[in-house]
């Protein structure tokens, strides 16, 4: 069933292994595997997060050539793209951190519910083993409440007048109801590595949101950086 992702599901063992050999706590292990998949995805995430901003700052001229030229499909694509290459916005580059990781979710998967028997943790007694679901669905609801939080908190104080509360709170709970699926009757192991990740996350946005954090973001953008001025 795993075998198209069985080279990650045994590299990603390798390296569990070795944070466990460190923690000699499966529990510990993940989070701290978590944290460092996270680590490493950090460009990835920062260059998201630089598209998000982006997309945000040339929203008023977008919708002026929109309105300029909505008789002129043709000419609205070839400014539209004019501007996307004069701001440097790349709109698929905004899904490479999930494409990234999408893999490696599903090789968790098939790796808590192959080996996860042999696991468990003090950070969740409630649970033998790490292939069983989360009979409370604690760590779902934690994991898709974290997601839900991460969510709501715009990138920029600017960015929160972009849409209306009603409007993210309805995109960000399909996300929410999503997560729920996924993860309800998943082994509890990859609620605590989403749980993990997501707080990971949350703390990425307030960094984000934080005087350093925007000058990080300001500094990869020329076309940012005027604005700015």
């Amino acid at each position: 069933m795993y075998s198209f992702v069985q080279p990650v599901i045994n590299i990603l063992a390798s390296m569990l292994q070795v944070f466990f050999q460190f923690a000699q706590d499966w529990g510990i292990a993940i989070v701290l595997f978590t944290l460092f998949i996270r680590g490493l995805l950090i460009p990835l995430s920062l260059r998201t997060a630089r598209q998000t901003l982006l997309q945000g700052a040339i929203r008023p001229e977008l919708k002026l050539i929109q309105e300029q030229y909505k008789a002129d499909q043709t000419k609205l694509m070839e400014e539209t793209m004019n501007l996307y290459r004069k701001a440097g916005v790349k709109p698929f580059s905004m899904f490479s951190t999930a494409i990234v990781q999408m893999p490696i979710f599903m090789a968790m998967y098939g790796l808590f519910f192959t080996h996860g028997a042999q696991m468990s943790s003090s950070l969740i007694p409630w649970v033998a083993s790490f292939a069983q679901f989360d009979p409370w669905h604690l760590l779902p609801a934690l994991a898709a409440g974290l997601t839900f939080i991460t969510s709501m908190i715009p990138l920029t104080a600017e960015m929160s007048t972009d849409s209306s509360l009603i409007t993210r709170m309805l995109s960000s709970a399909v996300m929410v109801v999503v997560f729920l699926l996924v993860l309800w009757k998943a082994p509890v192991a990859l609620g605590l590595y989403w749980t993990s990740g997501s707080l990971f996350g949350l703390l990425e946005r307030g960094f984000y949101r934080s005087r350093l954090g925007r000058s990080v973001l300001m500094r990869g953008s020329s076309f940012l950086r005027a604005k700015q001025e």
